[in-house]
This record gives C-alpha cells, structure tokens and sequence, in this order.
C-alpha cells in the first residue's frame, strides 16, 4: 500500500511539471502573440492548402485597408490580387511558383501594395515556405516592411549625386567657357572696336563703310555667344536691384509683339505684387529667350502666356529651393511640345531639337545660368502636341523697387584733364583702349600688368583718377590692383573690363562706391560713355550702370 501512495505521489508530481512547463509555454505564446500582433511590421501567415489566413497582424490589416475582424475570414488569393500593384503581380507570382515548385524555400522582392482606400505603399515582402512530411507547400509565412521613406531618401541621394555631377561638368564647362571667353572677347574687342573707328572714318557710300558694317555686325553676334556661355556657366557680373517684374513683363509688351508671328495671341498677367532681387537687363534677357522659345514651337500660331505671381513654397515643395516666398515668372505656349526623351537635356549647352542652321542650343543653358546665378531655379513642364509652361522662381527684395533718376546732363569739363591708368596684359586690347580715351583728352598712363601698373602709380607724381583694368591678369590681378591702389587714395575710381570673370561674386552688386564694371567685348562709345559718366560722377557715386549690354 506505501508504495502504491508513493507511485501516485510521484505520478502528480510529473502531471503537475507537465502543466507548469505547458503554462510557461503557453504564457511564452501569449507574450509571442502579443509582440506580432503590435509589431510595427505586417505580419500574415497563411494555410496554402485551405486557402485561409491562420494568423494576420494589425500592421497588416492597417496595409490593405481592412478591418482584422473581416480580413480573417477573406480569401487570402482576392486580397492579394486587390491589393496588389498590376505591374508587381507577374514578379510576385514567379517568385510564389518557385517556392510552389520546392526550387526555392523562400525569396525577398519589393512591392507596391494598394489599401482599399487607394493608397499606394512601397514594402519589402519576405515569404518563408513550410512544407508538410510529403514535401507538398503547406505554409507560408509573409512580412511586409514599409521601405516608402528609405526609397525617398535614396531618390534624395540620387537627386544630390546627379547635382553633383552637373555642378562638376558645370565647372569644367565654365573653366573651359572662361577661358575662351577671355581671349575670344578680347579679339572681340579689338575687332568691334577698330570696325567703329574705320565706320568713323569713312563716308556712308563706300563700300568699304558696308565691309566695316559687315565685320562689326559679325563680331556682335559672335559676342552673343560668348555672352550666353558665360551665362551657363555662371561667371557673370549681376548687377542685382529690387524691380517690380510685373511692369517689367507689361514694359516689354510692345517688343515681344515685334518678334512673334501674327497668329500668336499674346497674354500678360501681372498677378505678383512682390518685387524681386534680380539683375534687371538679366532678367529681360530670360523673358526674350523664352518668348522666342516658345514662338519657334507655334509654327502654325497659338497662344503665348506671360505670367507673374506671388508664391510661397512649403517644406520640400521644390527640389531645389528652400521653403519661403518667391516670385515666379510663368512662361506657357500651346505649341508643339518637347519630347520626354529631349526634357532632362533642354538646359544643357549646344542641345537644340531644331533644325540645323535655326539655333545654337545656348537659349535656354542661358536661361538656366542667369536664374541658378540670380539664386532662383527654373522648372520646365510640357507635353507632346499641348505646349509646354517654364516656371522660373525668383528671390523677394527685402527693400522696395528703387526709382531710377532722370538722367542728368553731363557737367562741363573744367580746363584740368584727368590722368587715366590703363592696365591689361593685351597688347591690342590696351592700345584700342589707349587711343579711344585719349580722343577725351584724358591723360593717358599704360601699363601692362598689375605689377607694371604699381610701379607706375608709385613714380607718378600727379594725381590718378581712374583706373581702367582687366580683370583676369597673370600674377596681380585687377582686383588686387585696384584695392591696393585704393588703399593709398580711397577716392580713386575703378572701371574693370573683363571677358570673363572666375570670381563674378566678388564684382556682383552693391559694390564699393566708385568701383564699377564694363563687360568685354564693348564698342568705343560704350567705353568713351563710361569714363565720362564715372570721372564726371559725384564722389563715391556708383548709382549707375557702367555695364552696359
């Protein structure tokens, strides 16, 4: 009898470890359970056999936009294909057979999935098969994660490469576009300059006159070019001013009206009441590209929209802009479109969908150079057959448009000439401009250098008055010369004349009173026209534009 007790005994032992060990287990399953069903990760698993869901999680129900109560008892199969994203079904279903098949255990894919209310999330799904003693499917086992901000952050980073990757072809374009551009507007300048002094010298009716017209005509258009690329690559000097863009656009009616075609309608809406931070002659020079842009593309008439607004970009609105206000120019033509394949490359320079001989492709590298250097940005929408609309955003002026004076008649030369310093490292250069100022009368120092004109400066025994300077020079260049130079007579006057300039930051407006700039390649009466204005100027006065286009 006292054994069998202790049989029992023992027997209820080991019933009641059996029963603890299937508490722990179960109350394990419970805080399991519990885990999958809050997970941030939608989790299913699903009875291939039967075609049921055995386990769905609440991140999954929220996925596909169901209720978990309605989702259990749905055809798992339906689900799949109502959620599904069409493109994404034939990969999917690959994959399924493969593991169907036993030639996978599992695989890993990412996919777009579409909730009941629309919604489109990027996942990655990864599928786990379970097979039974036959080897038939008999589970599988699905987890989605939500891979919507990691593939936005690496659309982010593939925006910021390929800048990147402009900014560099960008720089090696300007470098190779000023250099160029240096030496090609200093022919230019001699070429220009001499063609005017020949058409000075010679009647009207001689066909020489017509040569020199031809040559001076030829070297203007040649300066255009180098104008634009240096616009591209953004190594102009801005001479930037608060201006009100709507009278701008509604100032230039009458001109735009002269180069379209007659069936062209053209609307200007002034709707921007914000003036803007901008170079002037600059921004003109876009709304003329732009307009004739869009003219070429209505060969057979149309409409032609200008339009100014006020707008305010939230948070990530614009890809390459920050959050605030801006002003923004609309260009919209009903035309013949641009291409999808040809839109990535429009800005680029020499790229032109015209025919040859009808363009240079430099039009809208251009536009994009003068709004990138203004601190704006240019977006470009179009579609085949419809027309196509330019959006350029440009920066507020923190102070009001400012009123131009009334230009005042020059004042009247005293007996006392004044002593002018020309330096440039080209000969042909330094003597066209020699011979132009000294049709003034303007004493006339040379000097070859920056380091050849310091030494001028010092053995000088009268008074500078104004110094005319290249600007890229070898060695001491134009702005170390004028500064030093300025350090010993603060109100010594500076005109710098330049083709190209690599530090177009440090001439951009508002410069220091009395310094001043003229764009190579220039006639002699642009030359002639700024001497004066500046030696005949009020002290300190830089009010107006020596730069004249």
């Amino acid at each position: 009898m006292h054994d069998r007790v202790r049989e029992l005994e023992a027997e209820l032992a080991r019933m009641r470890a059996k029963g603890e060990a299937m508490a722990r287990e179960l109350e394990e399953a419970r805080h399991y359970r519990n885990a999958i069903e809050h997970a941030p990760m939608s989790v299913l698993r699903v009875n291939g056999a039967k075609g049921r869901y055995v386990f769905a999680n609440e991140a999954f129900a929220r996925l596909v936009g169901r209720p978990r109560e309605g989702l259990m008892a749905c055809d798992p199969f339906q689900v799949w294909v109502e959620s599904a994203h069409p493109d994404d079904v034939e990969p999917e279903r690959e994959q399924m057979a493969r593991v169907a098949k036993g030639e996978i255990d599992g695989f890993q894919i990412e996919k777009r999935v579409i909730s009941t209310s629309g919604e489109t999330r990027w996942t990655r799904m990864d599928a786990f098969g379970e097979r039974d003693a036959q080897g038939r499917l008999e589970y599988m086992t699905i987890y989605f994660t939500d891979i919507g901000e990691q593939r936005e952050l690496a659309r982010a980073r593939q925006r910021l490469e390929a800048q990147l990757r402009e900014e560099k072809k960008l720089g090696a374009v300007g470098k190779l576009a000023g250099g160029i551009a240096h030496d090609f507007n200093n022919r230019l300048v001699v070429i220009m300059g001499y063609a005017e002094l020949l058409k000075k010298e010679l009647p009207v009716e001689s066909p020489l006159w017509d040569h020199a017209e031809t040559v001076l005509g030829s070297a203007k258009r040649a300066a255009e070019l180098t104008r634009q690329l240096l616009a591209y690559s953004r190594r102009q000097v801005l001479e930037a001013e608060a201006f009100d863009l709507s009278e701008m656009a509604e100032r230039m009616r009458s001109l735009l009206k002269t180069v379209l075609a007659d069936g062209i309608e053209l609307a200007i809406v002034g709707g921007a009441k914000r003036a803007v931070l901008a170079d002037p002659g600059q921004i003109e020079r876009v709304i003329l590209n732009l307009v004739l842009n869009a003219r070429d593309a209505m060969p057979s008439g149309g409409r032609l929209t200008i339009e100014t607004r006020d707008v305010t970009l939230a948070p990530g609105q614009h890809p390459n802009l920050p959050q605030g206000n801006y002003v923004a120019l609309i260009v919209a033509d009903t035309g013949t479109g641009i291409p999808e394949d040809a839109l990535p490359h429009i800005f680029e320079p020499f790229f032109t969908t015209k025919k040859m001989g009808q363009g240079t492709g430099l039009g809208l590298s251009m536009v994009e150079g003068i709004v990138h250097q203004s601190g704006g940005a240019t977006l470009v929408e179009s579609t085949v057959g419809k027309g196509t609309t330019f959006t350029i955003y440009l920066p507020l002026a923190l102070t009001p448009p400012s009123v131009r004076p009334a230009p005042e008649e020059p004042a009247a030369r005293s007996g006392t000439f004044e002593t002018v310093l020309v330096c440039d490292d080209d000969d042909d250069v330094r003597d066209l401009v020699v011979e132009v100022l000294r049709l003034r009368a303007y004493t006339i120092l040379t000097a070859r250098s920056g380091e050849h004109a310091l030494e001028i400066a010092r053995k000088y025994k009268g008074r500078i008055h104004l110094l005319v300077s290249d600007l890229a020079m070898p060695g001491l260049g134009g702005l170390e010369l004028g500064a030093q130079l300025r350090s010993r007579d603060p109100s010594l006057r500076v005109l710098y004349i330049s083709g190209y300039n690599d530090g177009a930051d440090r001439l951009a407006s508002p410069r220091e009173p009395g310094v001043h700039f003229l764009p190579k390649p220039f006639l002699p009466a642009d030359l002639t026209s700024a001497v004066s204005q500046i030696l005949e100027a009020a002290p300190g006065d830089s009010s107006h534009r020596a730069s004249e286009e």
